[in-house]
């Protein structure tokens, strides 16, 4: 029997305070039937728990819907109001037209819909105050059936009800381009978050309090590093509403009768740290019954943004790290290595005298010589951009109360950290009295990987860690200088590699929001987003802004989320237009193009230095106008569609025309960059493409002895296009170098994430995602996973051998389902496991090692014998040998265990 399992509503579970007007449903199935499959759904979506579990959808009942459609069902029921609670649930039928059973109920709740919904005003505090307190008490005459906070305070917040912190969120809320103090206009949104508040509540006397931090809104100072600052001040709106046992509903909304003081944190920077006076605490501010002599708030200015629910993931701490040593730094300082670099901040535990300053200094190096922190990667200055002053001073400080054993972490400060040095601290500290905590947004990790090359492993544990730590509400950049904006070319070129680890939709889905916001009339975005360095933000820089198509784009093949499509079509069209304005003959030019090529020992460049930063222009504008095409057809577009589809044909016939040599068959320079870059987006006469590749091969081991010279694009054109050409074995040589340039370098020379430039070296930023392209090559061509349809509907399970490698493991939990592979090759002898999830077909190849008398099983059923396909195993069908040894298979859903046998060869290594 089918089983309906995991009901999410816009890819959360249960979500509260969501503001989407129809939202969407998706489930997961299960079987312990192969080839099954959903052949219908029915959902039910009601007012009231007690209709749902009476089978009635007041609000929406679809009826028996003969579709397999499991992902992004929305909603078309009755009009949602704001606040309004709804149930639901799902029930599938098995491809034999069998109805499993009915999922367990399920809520989704609507946030504030409106801006007439809000009733409070913005507040805040006299400018001067770092971060203030505000707090308000209020009565609570009977019993509370159901009870709501509804808040945003700028830069960050945090909450707090009867004396504790309201649930586990940190650096809330996200960051947005919040007003728009520019001379030109944009968009902004400010984001709410919404808080279950139901138990914490208590009748008679309550009292809510709220402390504020900067953020990325305003600052201590007025020119803080790495950020122009929208406001002076922090400021607060926030509404709670009590729905109560007896039908009444109780509200209350901030004003300037809410009380405000200064509180312990005398001074707070995102990226300098945070300083803190256990002496100035106040016990109980928090709480009724509060005696003070507290002045009331102020009335705020509203930022322009338009107030919208926070969708992303919160942030929280989501690993605790004890040191795994201390060394002596000086007389009363003391050096934590917490063996992983991270974001987040470092937790103190301490007892001493009152009055008594411990300072924590964080830094992603050491110099053992010295035994003192190396803060040369935190200094921006002698690299590039010395303008934006992005130096960072990564320093807290910590006044003790004196009241016995204090434990503090600092609030509204993030660190790029690894080393953690303590001054001050009475006696000297214990490795368990600074606990490493990384803070990030809390993500759902999906993807694992594994295999017999323990480098591999290394470095899939440094990109994944990169990956995590710059999950920050915005993909920051850069997490030990004060650089952490939201750049969009870095992560454009490692779309894949982040979406085969995490299950991050939500997250990009708020970026692509924020990029759309900074959407000009020319069709031109900022290159970081939020716009957060002002207006110097915006620039020409088209490899860089075509990240919002890319995004786009692989958001709806990750997840077939082709909602991200329709709300931003209009936005990529206006793009592809802003590309052809500026093009000259279709050649479009670009400032930066592949950013940061290794030039000599130890360096990697800025600028571009073996490849024509307009050959990277042009090639994005190509398949920015390609994606484009496809949009169009998918949402209804159609004269769309065939005219970009034209415009892209054009703009590779322009590209061929100025960069490919016909007489060398090479691209432009004949950099690895130019060929590979061509090659992957099919930019090459498909006449020469085999001799393309050749001079690609050649450049890579004849001229750099196997190792790369790209930069971030380039690096991932090699991964795109070498294995896609059968030279997998020139892939997997790359990624096993440990000399310069490579990830092995990084490794062997005590890296734990992925460093800016392949030399490691202290000019640049320990931790910086641009460079975590291998990880595609990991999963689609070392384990052999890789979507084949938007949403893994699809998918391709295809390990690309090499002689060196004898084993890979990986898996995805896709939107559909987890899909999983492992294989085993030895001489003459092959083993694969593969899972397929229920409602989804594979096209798996398995590679059949030049044997002689090829043999292949499925736990014992022979599947191919004497040059043929042998049918008769349930799942399986369509089988075929390629011309280069592979064995082809097409399998529907379920568990399967192949092996290959023969005699008489060695081993295939791809050719």
């Amino acid at each position: 029997m089918i089983k309906t399992i995991q009901p999410i509503c816009e890819y959360e579970k249960n979500p509260i305070g969501i503001d989407v007007i129809q939202p969407r449903f998706s489930w997961q199935l299960e079987s312990g039937k192969r080839g099954d499959s959903q052949s219908a759904y029915r959902i039910l979506v009601a007012s009231k728990l007690e209709l749902l579990q009476q089978n009635t959808g007041d609000k929406w009942d679809t009826g028996k819907v003969d579709k397999p459609d499991t992902v992004n069902v929305s909603y078309g029921g009755t009009g949602l109001e704001s606040g309004e609670r709804c149930f639901w649930k799902v029930i599938s039928w098995d491809g034999c037209g069998s109805p499993g059973d009915w999922t367990e109920p399920s809520t989704f709740e609507m946030g504030l819909m409106e801006g007439t919904d809000w009733e409070g005003s913005w507040i805040g505090a006299d400018a001067a105050i770092s971060s203030p307190l505000f707090r308000r008490e209020f009565d609570i005459e009977g019993e509370v059936e159901r009870a709501r906070l509804y808040i945003c305070g700028i830069g960050w917040h945090e909450a707090r009800l009867n004396g504790s912190k309201i649930g586990d969120h940190e650096f809330d809320p996200a960051p947005t381009w919040y007003d728009n103090i520019f001379s030109f206009e944009t968009k902004s949104r400010v984001l709410y978050v919404t808080h279950d508040v139901t138990r914490m509540l208590r009748p008679g006397k309550n009292a809510i309090g709220v402390i504020l931090g900067h953020g990325w809104y305003s600052s201590d100072t007025a020119s803080p590093p790495g950020r122009a600052p929208s406001g002076d001040r922090p400021l607060l709106i926030a509404q709670l509403n009590v729905d109560l046992r007896d039908g009444r509903r109780v509200s209350l909304a901030t004003d300037e009768e809410w009380q405000t003081q200064p509180g312990p944190i005398t001074a707070n920077d995102m990226f300098g740290g945070e300083s803190y006076d256990a002496r100035l605490e106040q016990g109980g501010w928090d709480s009724p019954k509060f005696v003070s002599a507290w002045g009331n708030a102020q009335a705020a200015q509203s930022p322009s943004g338009r107030l919208v629910s926070q969708s992303v993931e919160p942030e929280r701490v989501t690993k605790r790290f004890k040191a795994t040593r201390k060394l002596q730094s000086g007389e009363n300082s003391w050096i934590m290595d917490f063996g992983q670099f991270i974001s987040g901040w470092a937790e103190l535990t301490v007892a001493g005298q009152r009055g008594t300053c411990v300072d924590i200094r964080y830094a992603g190096r050491v110099n053992y010589e010295t035994t003192s922190l190396d803060f040369r990667n935190t200094d921006y200055g002698n690299v590039a951009h010395q303008k934006l002053n992005l130096g960072a001073q990564f320093a807290d400080s910590y006044i003790l109360s004196g009241n016995g054993t204090e434990t503090w972490h600092p609030r509204f400060t993030v660190h790029g950290f690894r080393y953690v040095e303590v001054t001050g601290y009475p006696g000297e500290p214990a490795l368990d009295a600074v606990v490493g905590c990384a803070v990030n947004s809390d993500i759902k990790p999906v993807g694992e990987f594994s295999c017999s090359n323990e480098l591999f492993n290394k470095i899939h544990h440094n990109v994944w860690w990169t990956f995590l730590g710059s999950y920050q509400g915005i993909p920051q950049d850069a997490a030990d200088r004060a650089e952490r904006c939201g750049w969009l070319g870095d992560p454009g070129f490692v779309a894949e590699d982040y979406m085969y680890n995490f299950r991050d939709i939500r997250f990009w889905s708020k970026w692509l929001e924020d990029i759309a916001d900074t959407q000009q009339a020319d069709g031109s975005v900022s290159y970081v987003a939020p716009p957060n360095w002002g207006e110097g933000s915006f620039r020409v820089w088209p490899c860089w802004e075509c990240a919002y198509t890319l995004f786009v784009w692989y958001c709806y093949n990750f997840y077939d989320d082709k909602r991200v499509l329709e709300v931003h079509y209009d936005g990529i069209k206006s793009q592809v237009e802003y590309f052809r304005s500026l093009a000259d003959g279709l050649i479009l030019d670009d400032a930066l193009g592949d950013h940061m090529e290794p030039s000599f020992a130890l360096f990697s460049n800025p600028s571009p230095q073996d490849t024509p930063p307009d050959l990277c222009a042009t090639a994005y504008f190509y398949y920015c106008s390609w994606i484009l095409a496809r949009m169009a057809g998918l949402t209804g577009h159609d004269d769309d569609a065939h005219e970009y589809g034209a415009l892209a044909e054009s703009i590779k016939k322009a590209f061929i025309e100025k960069f490919f040599d016909p007489e060398t068959n090479q691209i432009s320079t004949g950099s690895q960059t130019s060929n590979a870059l061509a090659l992957y987006l099919g930019l090459v006469p498909d006449e020469r493409k085999d001799l393309v590749l050749d001079n690609l091969a050649s450049e890579i081991i004849d001229n750099r002895h196997g190792h790369l010279k790209t930069g971030i694009i380039g690096t991932d054109a090699l991964e795109q296009t070498l294995p896609k050409y059968g030279r997998s074995d020139i892939m997997y040589g790359i990624a096993s170098k440990t000399t310069f340039p490579s990830w092995g370098y990084g490794v062997v020379n005590g890296q734990t994430t992925i460093a800016e430039e392949f030399g490691c070296t202290h000019h640049y930023s320990v931790s910086m995602k641009m460079h975590g392209s291998v990880e595609k090559f990991f999963y689609k061509d070392v384990a052999g996973i890789s979507p084949a349809s938007p949403g893994f509907r699809t998918i391709e399970i295809h390990p690309k051998l090499v002689k060196e490698l004898s084993s890979a493991k990986a898996s995805i939990e896709s939107i559909r389902g987890t899909v999983a592979i492992e294989w085993l090759s030895e001489k003459n002898r092959f083993e694969m496991k593969v899972n397929v999830p229920v409602g989804v077909s594979a096209n798996v190849k398995i590679p059949a090692l030049d044997l002689e008398n090829v043999v292949i099983t499925e736990r014992g059923a022979t599947v191919w014998k004497d040059g043929v396909f042998v049918q008769g195993v349930t799942g399986l069908f369509e089988g075929t040998m390629t011309d280069d040894s592979l064995a082809s298979f097409l399998l529907e859903s379920g568990s399967y265990e192949f092996e290959v046998s023969g005699s008489d060869a060695e081993a295939q290594v791809e050719k």
